[in-house]
């Protein structure tokens, strides 16, 4: 029958105290005893024999009060009352309301769950908006994108969306592509998890040090009229896909019969997943899984799953983690470079009091990962160092030895460095110059011609 969304609770159904009342956005439901939903009206007495090929306490109507035939799936149809006898021996009946009811009651399940989420962003904000007031702006090259974080004033002051409508202003889009001072490409969006944050007008920009774009797929023969999708480092690691008609997917041996195809007597409309066995898979044996045909469209197309091996399943991932490891590698050189480019740019070098600052927050994050390493536990063995022996003493003077070395040791500049960077910096204002791609897009095709001396 589906899944009821409540809109309401059960209440007593009006003039009728011994039959209560549940509305979902697509039916009514009562329920009672027999004689109570009799003297309601609702049903009569003869709506509750059996019925022919349903189960015994189950009987559908349809909207003219003729039975439904078990075949017929019309409980989406206004008017349709299904019956059933639940185990505490009183009486279900759902009915299916007027199309313009379940209108209405989706749009006032619309403006009340609306409601609801205003309420729930106000009720954050007022809990978590004092963690907002006074933002300042926030700028670090971590992970996979450089990343910003501030009010629309903010970033347009750090050359991010300026003159543009940002996320959520009349006539802006929900991500808005731009680019900063240094060409490189960022999208502005605003927090889905943070709704405090959103209130409070701060966005966030990110800037990909690789690109972000979906590989696209790849197909090869396996047999005539079936193609097999290529599995690539970000695609399918447990399983391979095949595409075809049915005809094309049993004569290449993939699937044993045409009864097992979505849509046959039996089956499910759009797929059906088998064990090895061929007999249908649940979730309750799904370790024997052995296939999982998706109907395709109306074309008579469809896709069959099936898994690989443990070694090419090992062999796939071991390809997705190389694949990781390298970018992650490129990432960090990226970074890196960046925040060069991003210093040199701004025209300020960092300080020498921030720079200290930022290494003797790194230098407690290390130390505090060494600490952890003496206190570690591996399985049955650890490092025994009691907290007044020698050696414990030896470790706290050399972590202090290393915070005292960045307070109090002296800052140089790598002026051949600094050179480099700046070089660095003129080649990506270069090749991010719309007007210097432009020129030499036109003369890439162009040949110079000498010409010869006179007489030659």
């Amino acid at each position: 029958m589906g899944r009821a969304q409540h809109l309401q609770p059960a209440s007593p159904s009006e003039g009728h105290p011994n039959v209560t009342k549940t509305s979902s956005r697509a039916r009514d439901v009562f329920t009672g005893t027999a004689d109570a939903l009799v003297a309601a009206g609702l049903i009569t007495p003869g709506e509750l024999k059996p019925q022919k090929g349903r189960p015994d306490g189950c009987t559908a109507f349809l909207a003219g009060g003729e039975p439904c035939p078990p075949s017929r799936r019309a409980w989406r149809e206004p008017g349709y009352r299904a019956i059933r006898l639940l185990d505490d021996g009183t009486y279900r009946l759902e009915v299916t309301v007027s199309k313009e009811v379940q209108a209405w009651r989706r749009k006032q399940a619309a403006a009340a769950e609306h409601e609801a989420e205003q309420d729930r962003i106000n009720k954050e904000v007022a809990e978590e908006g004092h963690k907002y007031r006074n933002w300042a702006l926030r700028h670090d090259f971590g992970g996979y994108a450089e990343t910003w974080e501030g009010t629309k004033a903010q970033l347009q002051a750090h050359g991010i969306g300026v003159g543009l409508k940002f996320p959520g202003e009349p006539g802006a889009p929900e991500e808005l592509q731009c680019k900063c001072p240094l060409g490189f490409a960022v999208r502005v969006f605003r927090s889905s998890c943070d709704r405090a944050k959103t209130a409070a007008g701060i966005y966030i920009a990110q800037s990909f040090y690789l690109p972000r774009c979906k590989e696209p797929k790849q197909y090869v023969a396996h047999a005539p009229g079936v193609m097999r999708e290529v599995s690539t480092a970000a695609g399918w690691l447990s399983s391979d896909l095949y595409y075809g008609t049915a005809n094309a997917l049993i004569a290449a041996g993939l699937v044993p019969d045409f009864d097992l195809f979505p849509g046959q007597p039996g089956r499910n409309k759009v797929q059906a997943s088998y064990r090895k066995d061929w007999t249908p898979a649940t979730t309750s044996n799904g370790q024997e899984w052995g296939a999982t045909i998706c109907k395709r469209g109306k074309g008579g197309q469809y896709s069959v799953e099936v898994p690989v091996s443990q070694e090419e399943e090992q062999r796939r991932r071991s390809l997705r983690k190389s694949r990781d490891d390298e970018n992650q590698q490129k990432e960090r050189a990226i970074a890196d470079e960046r925040r060069k480019l991003r210093q040199l740019a701004n025209g300020t070098e960092m300080s020498v009091e921030k720079f200290r600052e930022n290494c003797a927050w790194a230098t407690e994050v290390w130390i505090g990962e060494l600490r952890r390493v003496f206190a570690k536990a591996d399985g049955v063995l650890r490092f025994d160092i009691p907290e007044d022996s020698e050696l414990s003493d030896e470790l706290a003077e050399a972590f202090q030895t290393i915070r005292e070395a960045v307070q109090t040791a002296d800052v140089t500049h790598d002026k051949k460095l600094e050179a480099e960077v700046h070089k660095r910096l003129k080649l990506t204002a270069a090749q991010n110059d719309k007007g210097l791609q432009s020129l030499l897009h036109s003369t890439k095709h162009l040949r110079l011609v000498h010409s010869a001396p006179d007489g030659q």
